[in-house]
């Protein structure tokens, strides 16, 4: 018997979480599909600026509008105020303490529910999103009294980039009655979606108030070395009474009428959760790969594809809070994010949306979060992993009219590889190998900058972006005799590359040098990339040098949580990601280690010592980790030292594909225990 989604709690929190510090540091996230969102800590506290009740997208996916900071509501029960909301303030004193009343935080599926116990009353409020709108509701219920109790909401608003902070000269909404609620407009804004802010609450008559909350102390934000005072503009009070066992909804939307009532979108919800579920095979009594598959769906949002029809297409937001959707990223975690949830033609649709901003053989880095901003042209692995994805999609779904029209994309690719393109990108007619690279500008994955200094240029032949380019090669080869067109010439460059691989080899030190041919010779360090090429079971490397790899990169390079990007015995490592930014990215490729590259490491580590027990020691700290940091889902990074604190983005597309793509694989492999699929 099928368990209603509703009751499936992977996430669950009692007082020892909810009462104390640990409470804002672990934080929750809903979305809409489009690239709104909503998110904020357990106990309630804003620690960083994209914090906030609704953030949403103004011009899908990338370009979101903080427009709802909090709501900061208070319950009166027999006469007593019980604040149930939490703020620091400037001086790091925290009031009103509404967390200490929580008695329980936990998830039905991916909606946050938060239940406060005052007196003998119990009073549970749900925040979710209107899948395809920029709404946001909450849902409130006064499970158990013995009287009615009054709930009182002050809406604190603001209209400004996610990546901004508030500021008291900022221009204040105009407001107006509108039914059930208020209408602001901001006419500084650009019209249309974000510029109106609707705001609603059953069974209430709001009052206008009209003042700034100010000095609120956005921790993370001080922590990360950006300014860290925040204020919010107080438009309205809303005041509903409820009786025991009812309850009310409180809704923001840029949409002037909710399209349905909150109980049928809340319905809603659940329905979508329990139909991926059921489209991913996902039974019932497996609730941490439920959460997997929940926490992928974040991440798919529409964007509207490229030309004349504007229809839409799908595109895959890197991470929250900060990212919009990287080519690199979104190629990365399609067999993850979308095959793995058995959502195919999703993929297909996804790769012919990136096919339309195809561009001299490359695709779009990233794509704007401001509006008017250029596309920017300068990722080398980013086209040739669109190959890799399009293999598997096709081997997943079988499609060849989908297949024939991705084709003239990928030849492109290849053709302007082959011929020279962009940034220094193109084939070393001596070897057939693929070098890229030009002062100033970072091509790869490992793309960190400090202002004009690049921390890891990479000049030269990069070792990933070879094995990918031999892959894409392969790919080509495949899919080209589907569709019957010639692939001497695919085979003839891949059994170049497979013949010139050896130069990569570092006999001093028994691994991979990281490049060769660049601007000073090759570099010698000790990084994960190498794990690419040793995954590779086609014959890139012999079996001895793989085995030689997986063995120094599980030595020098694993944690826990992730692969190293530098061995500590290095002069230039860093084991502490933190401090300001220029700190942070000096950091972020120096030894900072990454959840996404446990995928290629497995593969070479199962294919050299076929230990299933193994995989399942590796994976466990990540199920723990979904209850640790980005509530449901995987950071972006943690520091390379032990205890491995997770930073970044508090959920990352690529951390969550990997996790997905790697337990399909085991699974397909016929070598998963049963311990983490019980999970």
């Amino acid at each position: 018997m099928n368990i209603h989604p509703a009751k499936i709690r992977f996430v669950d929190f009692g007082r020892i979480v909810c009462n104390g510090d640990e409470a804002f540091r672990r934080e929750w996230l809903v979305t809409n599909g489009i690239g709104g969102y909503a998110s904020g800590t357990v106990g309630g506290v804003r620690t960083r600026k994209y914090h906030a009740t609704l953030i949403a997208a103004t011009t899908p996916p990338a370009v979101r509008t903080f427009l709802l900071g909090e709501t900061s509501p208070t319950a009166t029960y027999r006469g007593v105020h019980y604040p149930l909301s939490s703020n620091q303030w400037k001086d790091g004193s925290i009031s009103p303490q509404g967390h200490i009343r929580l008695q329980r935080f936990h998830f039905e599926n991916q909606i946050p529910v938060w239940r406060w116990s005052f007196s003998d009353a119990l009073l549970e409020r749900r925040i979710f999103m209107i899948h395809g709108e920029n709404t946001v509701c909450q849902h409130w219920t006064l499970v158990q009294a013995s009287s009615p109790i009054q709930l009182q909401f002050e809406v604190l608003v603001d209209n400004r980039s996610h990546h901004q902070i508030g500021r008291l000269d900022a221009a204040t909404p105009v407001l107006e009655r509108a039914p059930r609620g208020i209408r602001l407009s901001w006419p500084h804004a650009n019209a249309g979606e974000g510029s109106e802010l609707f705001v609603q609450c059953d069974k209430s008559v709001p009052t206008p108030t009209g003042e700034w909350w100010k000095d609120f102390l956005l921790t993370q934000e001080r922590d990360r070395g950006y300014d860290a005072i925040d204020c919010l503009w107080s438009a309205a009070k809303f005041e509903v009474v409820l009786d025991p066992g009812t309850s009310t909804d409180f809704t923001a939307s840029t949409k002037s009428q909710n399209q349905r009532p909150v109980g049928e979108a809340l319905q809603a919800e659940r329905s979508r959760a329990e139909s991926l579920f059921a489209t991913a095979q996902v039974e019932d009594d497996k609730t941490a790969l439920q959460q997997l598959v929940l926490a992928a769906d974040q991440f798919i949002v529409k964007r509207k594809r490229k030309g004349p029809q504007g229809e839409d297409g799908i595109s895959i937001i890197a991470g929250y809070p900060w990212f919009a959707d990287w080519s690199r990223d979104a190629m990365l975690s399609v067999a993850g994010l979308l095959l793995a949830t058995r959502r195919i033609a999703e993929a297909q649709i996804l790769l012919l949306t990136y096919g339309d901003y195809l561009d001299g053989g490359m695709l779009p880095n990233r794509f704007p979060d401001h509006d008017g901003d250029a596309l920017e042209y300068n990722s080398v692995d980013a086209p040739l992993l669109m190959i890799i994805a399009t293999e598997k999609v096709f081997a997943a779904g079988k499609d060849a009219k989908w297949l024939a029209e991705m084709w003239p994309g990928l030849q492109s690719i290849i053709a302007a590889y082959t011929k020279g393109t962009r940034h220094g990108i193109s084939v070393d007619p001596k070897d057939g190998l693929v070098r890229a690279g030009e002062n100033g500008i970072q091509l790869t994955w490992m793309d960190a900058k400090v202002g004009d200094r690049v921390i890891t240029p990479r000049q030269g032949k990069p070792i990933e972006i070879n094995a990918f380019w031999f892959q894409a090669l392969m790919a080509m080869k495949t899919l080209g005799a589907v569709l019957k067109q010639p692939t001497d010439a695919y085979e003839q460059a891949a059994a170049r590359v497979q013949n010139s691989f050896g130069a990569f080899w570092n006999h001093d030190r028994s691994c991979c040098l990281d490049v060769i041919d660049g601007p000073n010779g090759s570099e010698n360090l000790l990084r994960p990339n190498q794990l690419f090429a040793s995954a590779i079971t086609q014959g890139l490397l012999p079996q001895g040098q793989r085995k030689a790899i997986i063995d120094l990169c599980m030595a020098r390079l694993w944690t826990p949580q992730g692969l190293r990007t530098l061995s500590p015995d290095d002069p230039a490592y860093c084991g502490n990601y933190g401090g300001d930014p220029a700190s942070r990215d000096g950091a972020y490729h120096q030894g900072t280690a990454w959840p996404w590259l446990f995928m290629p490491m497995v593969q070479t580590h199962f294919g050299i010592y076929k230990d299933a027990q193994a995989i399942q020691d590796f994976l466990f700290p990540f199920f723990n980790h979904l209850r640790e940091a980005g509530l449901g889902s995987v950071s972006e990074i943690f520091s390379g030292d032990a205890p491995h604190q997770p930073q970044g983005c508090f959920a990352q597309a690529w951390s969550v594909a990997a996790l997905l793509e790697l337990m399909d694989w085991m699974r397909v492999n016929n070598q998963t225990p049963a311990s983490i699929l019980n999970l």
